[in-house]
């Protein structure tokens, strides 16, 4: 089966938002990087022969960048785009949590009571001399010691237990370890969880989250079970992984019933987008949902392995360091979806990934375009209004004519080559991080080209053969050329 179709669309946020200062040199420098951004990701999904993908990037209270590639449903032709929704699976984790901990300031939960006080048919066997009650903080950074899951096969079979089932099963698990010994991710923790939310408000969880949680943020898109009305049309079907001939067969439907607190939620890029423009403005001084101090203590580190310092948990959410910088966010993995919501809250970046397959990483494409893009947003919006700066000179060479996909053909070497400020880029398409193939280019004479090492200082020419129009028809770069395929 070829997947060599890909459609694209754009979508705006669509928030009333005050006005930021934008720099209009790096306005222009982040939108090349943005249609590098495309066309790395419209590489990357055909290469790995992903039905259907969406994906966001949000700067602040707007979403500046949004696309959908390829299918929803592959049979029926029906493209995928930024409102198209996915089965965010873990990432409903962060609901569940923000419900507790909005319980927690209204008094109605104590995150640090046993889970028992609020659940009266919670009879799992304990480990031996246990050290401590299982509570909700300690289940919100998943060293509660619980069991990774309820105890039936719902992962192998998509067919998701209802709570009767969870209680009857649960007084024949046993726990794992004493409470904070080690990191244990718990869908079994993030169900009770739910069931506490209830027990604690007094309401159905699914009418609690939506009352207090979606409306007030105004995620109009998101529900906290599956829509099966919507499927094959607005909710995207769900695809296995590639077989021996490299096809893909779908999977049914299903409903995650009892588990929904820990891995029901649908949603879209765009409604993940404005829960991350929700947090950036809880952030900035508090919100009726949620106070901002609260959300603060969410996202702070409150556990770390010993020997692993990769394995970091806030209260619910996932923080982490990344190259130096701590991100925050959490992912998500159901039969035929993955999901990626990846946050810098000091920067007001976040990156939102949804795939309808499992066996392509969106925290590879979360990454990728962060790395990409995130330091050319600070750019294009900064704190404050930039310092005009002086006129300059006329540029020898009109940059633009060079933009293009460049291809040695016989091989998977495709650059994209484009005008960055004064100089050109060129971003390798496989790359699987566009920015590890990224290579900066510095105007010489006539069509010649220098490559910019780190240092500033100039390496190997690239040269461009003008065809009769005044377009390139080739570069040739080591004495070897790749020719255009492709312009802007």
């Amino acid at each position: 089966m070829k997947f060599g179709h890909f459609l694209s669309a754009t979508a705006a946020l669509g928030l009333a938002v005050p006005a930021q200062a934008q720099d209009a040199a790096g306005q222009a420098k982040l939108d090349a990087k943005l249609r590098a951004a495309e066309k790395w990701l419209e590489t990357y999904l055909e290469q790995e022969a992903v039905p259907g993908a969406s994906v966001a990037i949000v700067h602040d209270q707007k979403i500046i960048w949004s696309k959908g590639f390829g299918y929803a449903n592959l049979a029926a032709k029906v493209p995928a785009t930024p409102q198209t929704r996915y089965s965010i699976c873990s990432v409903s984790k962060l609901f569940t949590a923000l419900a507790a901990m909005q319980l927690r300031d209204q008094g109605k939960l104590d995150i640090d009571k046993p889970v028992g006080d609020y659940l009266p048919w919670y009879n799992i066997h304990d480990v031996e001399k246990p050290d401590g009650p299982v509570t909700a903080r300690a289940i919100m950074s998943h060293v509660a010691g619980l069991p990774r899951e309820s105890d039936t096969p719902y992962w192998s079979t998509a067919s998701f237990p209802d709570l009767d089932t969870v209680k009857k099963r649960l007084s024949e698990q046993t726990n794992l370890y004493r409470t904070y010994d080690y990191l244990q991710y718990s869908n079994l923790g993030l169900t009770l969880l739910g069931q506490q939310v209830e027990a604690a408000s007094g309401q159905d969880y699914h009418a609690y989250v939506k009352a207090r949680l979606l409306d007030p943020i105004g995620l109009s898109s998101t529900t906290s079970e599956l829509p099966r009305a919507l499927h094959g049309k607005a909710f995207a079907v769900g695809y296995k992984a590639r077989n021996g001939k490299g096809e893909r067969a779908t999977f049914p439907f299903y409903t995650v019933n009892a588990i929904a607190p820990a891995a029901g939620f649908a949603s879209t890029v765009e409604d993940l987008g404005r829960f991350a423009s929700w947090q950036f403005r809880v952030l900035d001084g508090g919100d009726p949902v949620i106070k901002s101090s609260t959300l603060r203590e969410m996202q702070r580190v409150h556990w770390m392995s010993p020997d692993k310092t990769d394995e970091t948990w806030g209260l619910g959410f996932a923080v982490y360091n990344y190259k130096g910088k701590t991100l925050v966010g959490h992912g998500g993995y159901c039969p035929g979806y993955r999901t990626s919501l990846m946050m810098r809250p000091q920067d007001k970046v976040a990156v939102i990934a949804m795939v309808n397959v499992n066996d392509v990483s969106p925290e590879a494409i979360t990454r990728g375009l962060y790395d990409l893009v995130a330091g050319d947003i600070k750019a294009a919006f900064p704190d404050k209004p930039a310092t005009p700066a002086p006129a300059k000179p006329a540029p020898k060479v009109d940059l633009s004519v060079y933009e293009g996909v460049y291809n040695r053909p016989g091989y998977d070497y495709d650059t994209y080559i484009l005008p960055y400020g004064e100089e050109l880029v060129g971003i390798g398409l496989y790359a699987g991080n566009p920015v590890e193939d990224l290579d900066r280019y510095r105007h010489v004479e006539g069509n010649v080209f220098r490559r910019v090492r780190p240092d500033d200082t100039l390496a190997e020419p690239l040269t461009f053969e003008m065809g009769k129009d005044g377009k390139p028809v080739r570069v040739w770069s080591h004495s070897n050329p790749l020719e255009r395929v492709s312009g802007k």
